[in-house]
C-alpha cells in the first residue's frame, strides 16, 4: 500500500454549445471522481472560462479578483510587452512575447505569449498569476494550445497547475483539457440556449473501467494507473454486502470513547440509516439559564436512492436548580431534492429570545428570555427556476421567567444582577408567515438527482408577510406584517465586488403585541463590525420599530484595486473596503446614515483562510449627533462555494 499514490482525481467528459455573444450549454456526458475534490480547481466547464480575447477573466474559485487579459482593450496602460524572438512551424512565422505587468497588482497576469505573424492570432499562451489574489491556491499557472480546425483558429488543449502549500505539507494539483470535435454553422432551437447552462445525464457517474479506456484521449501517468486500479479494486470490495456488514459491525461496535466523547452511531449502509447518540461529554451544559443542566440528544437519518432525504431530531434536557425538564422533537423531510423542496415539523419546550438579533451586550440579558412551548409546520419549494416559496405556521405557549431561579455567578459574570425577566402573563400566539424570493434569469446546473445554483446577474427581490391569528389554539395575540426587499452583489471587474440590501417594512395592525413579537432595528456592538449587509455599526441602543421604516446597506471590496498599486502597501497584500447606510423610522423621526471604510487582511492557518479587519466608522443621526468609531472584523472562507461569510 505504500506504493500507491495518495491523489484526489477527477476525469470527465462533456459537450459545450456555444452561440455568439452569450449562448451557453454544457452536457456531462460521464464523470468519475476518487479522492477528496476540495481541492480540485477544475471539474467543471463553468469552474473556470479562461477565454483570453475577452477584456477581463473572472474564476471564482482563484479569489475575489477579475483578471485583466493581455489581449484586452486597454491591456498597453496594464501591461509592458517585450519581444523574446520569433520561430517558425510549417512555414509560418510567429512571434513570442513577453508580458509583465507595468505596475505590481491583483489582477494582471505574468509569462509569454506566442502569436502568429499577419493573422495575429493567439497560437500558444504561459501564464500565471500573483500570488496576493490568490485565495485557497498559492501559486496558478496556465497553459494554452490553439489549433486550425475546419478553417476556423480554435483552442484545443489546456493545462493548468496549482499548488496549495502549508506548513506541514504540499498539494499539487494538474488539470489538463482538450477540446475535440469541433461543429460549426449549428442551427438551435428558439429557445435552447436558457438558464440551464448544463445537464447531467443519468449515466453519467455509472460509467465502467472499459468506458474510460475506450474514450480517454490522455494515457494515464504510471501513479494515475496505480491509483485508479486501486481505488476501482476498493469500490469493488466496499460496495459488496460482505463488506459493509463487516463495517457496519465495527462501527456500531459499543466501546468506551465513542460512549465517553465521540459519541455513539449505528449504521446501515444498505439501508442508507444512521443513528446518533450523543456521549457522556455531551450532556453537560454548565452555563445555560439557570445554571447547570444535563441534556441528551440523538438522531436518526435516512437518505434514499432519489437523494431524498429525512431527518428526525429528538433532544431532552433537564436543570437542577429549578427541577424542570425540556426538550424538543424536529422532524425535516427532503422530498423533492430538484425543487430544493422540503417540510419540517417541529415541537420543543424550552428557552427563547425576545431579540434574536440582539447585540452582544444584550444577548444574555435575563430580560432578553422567555419560557415557551412551540408547535412549528414549515414548507419551502422552488415554484419555477429562481421563484421560490415558503410557508409556516407557528403556535406558542408563552410564560414569564420571573419565578425562575438563575445562576447568581453567571449573572454577576454578565451583569445581569440589574436586568431582571420581562414580566407579562402567558399568552398563547399562532402566527402564519408567507414568504417569496425571485432572482431573475437564475442559472443552475440539472443533475439527475439534485439541481446545482450557480446565481444571476439579477437582484433577489423578496416579500414576506406574516400574520398573527387570534383564537387559534387559545392565541391571543393580534398583528400582520409585511415586508419587501432587494440584494444584489455585482462584480464590477478589476474595480471589486458591490452588495446592496434594501428594505422596507411595517406593521398593518398591531391590535395585540408582546415584545416577542416585535421587530426590532439592532444596536452596534462596542467592538466587533456587523456584518454590514445586516445592521449598522453605531447606533446607540436597539429598539422596535412599529409603523414602518426603510433601511439599505451597501459595502465595496476593492479586492486590491487601489492598495496594489501603493508602494510598501502592496507587499503586505491589505486590501480596502468601503459603504455605509440609510436609516429612516418615520415614527421616532429617526434618521441615520453612516460610512465606514476598512483595511482587511487574508490569513492562512493551515488549510484555512480567514480575512481580519479594522474599520473607521463615522455616523450622523438627528437622535444622536455625530460619532466615529474603530471595529474588528474576522470572516471565515467557505472553501466549498469559494465565497466569504460576510
Amino acid at each position: 500500500l505504500d506504493s500507491i499514490p495518495d491523489l484526489n482525481y477527477f476525469e470527465g467528459k462533456f459537450t459545450q454549445y456555444r452561440e455568439i455573444p452569450r449562448g451557453f450549454k454544457q452536457v456531462k456526458e460521464a464523470a468519475k471522481r476518487l479522492g477528496s475534490q476540495y481541492s480540485l480547481l477544475y471539474t467543471n466547464t463553468t469552474d473556470a472560462d479562461f477565454n483570453f480575447y475577452d477584456n477581463l477573466i473572472f474564476v471564482k474559485k482563484l479569489g475575489d479578483n477579475s483578471y485583466v487579459s493581455p489581449l484586452s482593450n486597454t491591456a498597453f496602460l496594464s501591461y509592458k510587452y517585450k519581444l523574446l524572438g520569433s520561430d517558425f512551424e510549417t512555414g509560418k512565422k510567429y512571434y513570442r512575447i513577453q508580458v509583465k505587468p507595468r505596475k505590481m497588482g491583483n489582477a494582471l497576469f505574468s509569462g509569454e505569449l506566442h502569436i502568429w505573424d499577419e493573422s495575429w492570432k493567439l497560437k500558444y499562451v504561459n501564464l500565471s498569476v500573483p500570488k496576493r489574489s490568490l485565495i485557497l491556491y498559492n501559486d496558478f499557472n496556465i497553459e494554452q494550445w490553439y489549433t486550425d480546425k475546419k478553417g476556423k483558429w480554435v483552442l484545443s488543449k489546456e493545462l493548468m497547475q496549482w499548488e496549495i502549500k502549508t506548513k506541514s505539507s504540499q498539494s499539487i494539483g494538474e488539470a489538463q483539457i482538450l477540446f475535440q470535435d469541433y461543429s460549426f454553422d449549428s442551427t438551435y432551437a428558439k429557445r435552447f440556449f436558457n438558464a440551464e447552462v448544463g445537464i447531467t445525464q443519468d449515466s453519467a457517474y455509472e460509467r465502467d473501467t472499459s468506458y474510460w479506456s475506450t474514450i480517454r484521449p490522455i494515457p494515464l501517468t504510471t501513479d494515475e494507473s496505480k491509483f485508479i486500479a486501486y481505488k476501482d479494486s476498493i469500490y469493488r470490495l466496499t460496495t459488496s454486502v460482505e463488506y459493509l456488514d463487516s463495517l457496519d459491525s465495527a462501527y456500531n461496535r459499543l466501546t468506551i470513547p465513542n460512549l465517553l466523547w465521540d459519541g455513539q452511531g449505528i449504521i446501515n449502509r444498505e439501508k442508507k440509516v444512521l443513528w446518533t447518540f450523543d456521549p457522556v461529554l455531551a450532556m453537560i451544559n454548565p452555563v445555560p439559564i439557570g445554571g447547570f443542566r444535563l441534556r441528551y440528544s440523538m438522531s436518526y437519518s435516512k437518505t434514499f436512492e432519489s437523494r431524498k432525504k429525512l431527518y428526525i431530531s429528538p433532544n431532552l434536557n433537564y436543570g437542577f436548580r429549578n427541577n424542570d425538564l425540556k426538550g424538543s422533537m424536529s422532524v425535516n423531510y427532503l422530498y423533492n431534492p430538484k425543487k430544493l423542496a422540503r417540510i419540517n415539523i417541529a415541537y420543543f419546550n424550552d428557552f427563547s429570545a425576545i431579540n434574536n438579533f440582539a447585540t452582544i451586550q444584550d444577548i444574555f440579558s435575563r430580560a432578553n428570555f422567555f419560557e415557551t412551548n412551540t408547535l412549528r409546520l414549515y414548507h419551502n419549494f422552488e415554484v419555477l427556476n429562481g421563484l421560490y416559496f415558503s410557508s409556516s405556521l407557528s403556535s406558542n405557549i408563552r410564560r414569564p421567567l420571573t419565578d425562575f431561579e438563575f445562576n447568581p455567578q453567571f449573572d454577576s459574570t454578565f451583569n445581569n444582577t440589574g436586568n431582571p425577566p420581562i414580566a407579562f402573563k402567558t399568552n398563547g400566539s399562532s402566527v402564519i408567515r408567507i414568504g417569496l424570493s425571485y432572482t431573475p434569469k437564475q442559472l443552475y446546473i440539472q443533475e439527475p438527482k439534485e439541481k446545482i445554483v450557480l446565481g444571476s446577474s439579477w437582484p433577489t427581490f423578496s416579500l414576506f408577510y406574516e400574520q398573527a391569528v387570534p383564537n387559534l389554539l387559545k392565541a391571543t395575540t393580534d398583528f400582520k406584517y409585511l415586508e419587501l426587499g432587494m440584494n444584489q452583489t455585482v462584480n464590477l471587474g478589476i474595480f471589486g465586488t458591490s452588495s446592496y440590501s434594501i428594505q422596507i417594512g411595517s406593521f398593518l395592525d398591531t391590535t395585540a403585541m408582546l415584545a416577542m413579537d416585535y421587530k426590532y432595528q439592532r444596536g452596534g456592538d462596542q467592538y466587533f463590525f456587523i456584518p454590514p449587509l445586516f445592521g449598522y455599526q453605531l447606533i446607540d441602543s436597539t429598539f422596535p420599530v412599529f409603523n414602518g421604516y426603510f433601511e439599505s446597506h451597501y459595502n465595496h471590496e476593492f479586492n486590491g484595486f487601489i492598495t496594489s498599486k501603493v508602494p510598501c502597501i502592496k507587499q503586505l497584500n491589505i486590501k480596502l473596503s468601503a459603504g455605509g447606510g440609510l436609516l429612516y423610522v418615520p415614527e421616532r423621526n429617526f434618521q441615520y446614515s453612516e460610512l465606514h471604510t476598512g483595511a482587511r487582511r487574508v490569513i492562512r492557518i493551515g488549510r484555512e483562510r480567514f480575512k481580519l479587519g479594522i474599520h473607521y466608522v463615522v455616523s450622523q443621526g438627528n437622535k444622536q449627533g455625530f460619532r466615529s468609531g474603530v471595529k474588528f472584523l474576522v470572516t471565515p472562507y467557505n472553501a466549498a462555494n469559494s465565497s466569504w461569510a460576510f
